[in-house]
């Protein structure tokens, strides 16, 4: 692996705060936390970014690094897609964000051709065995996120963690600091 990578993981909109609405206080702080990162990673030679392509921070995460792409040319997205029909059944909006970020990525990738009761975790494991770095947003450490983090960490990953169980104080800190 010459270039550094970055991989992402994070729960579906309708179990973040917020619940994925582009108006909420929650979701805006969540897509700010994420950009920077994202930038601080450029910034810190990363030019490699992996993106499971599931709603919410995953496709959040790719749709930023493709915005990224425009003024840093050498950042490369690559989608790994856990089947090969992901998307058919996301509401309207996140498969037009699917569709794009797919026909604009520099690489698609699909873990297993249909669906298995592993499938998921199989895609996980593949974007934490083929990064250097894991940025993960998690509520909820018994779901698949918290499986990915586990897992980068069990192979001694970098792992960059923002907490949303307590996002109120968050963003309050945040207030506070800035």
């Amino acid at each position: 692996m010459n270039n550094k990578t970055v991989c992402f993981s994070g729960h579906r909109p309708e179990k973040l705060p917020g619940k994925g609405d582009d108006k909420r206080e929650e979701t805006i702080y969540i897509k700010k936390i994420l950009t920077e990162k994202i930038r601080l990673c450029i910034s810190d030679g990363y030019t490699e970014f992996i993106s499971g392509v599931a709603r919410g921070i995953d496709l959040w995460a790719a749709q930023t690094v493709l915005r990224m792409k425009a003024v840093y040319p050498s950042v490369i997205l690559r989608c790994v897609k856990p089947v090969s029909d992901q998307g058919i059944n996301f509401p309207d909006n996140d498969k037009l964000l699917l569709d794009f970020i797919l026909s604009n990525a520099d690489d698609v990738i699909c873990t297993c051709q249909s669906y298995t009761r592993n499938c998921y975790m199989i895609r996980n494991r593949y974007m934490v065995d083929h990064s250097d770095k894991l940025i993960a947003f998690v509520k909820n450490y018994r779901s698949g996120t918290g499986q990915t983090i586990n897992y980068a960490m069990k192979l001694n990953k970098n792992v960059d963690i923002t907490d949303l169980s307590d996002i109120n104080n968050l963003m309050s800190f945040e207030q506070l600091t800035f």
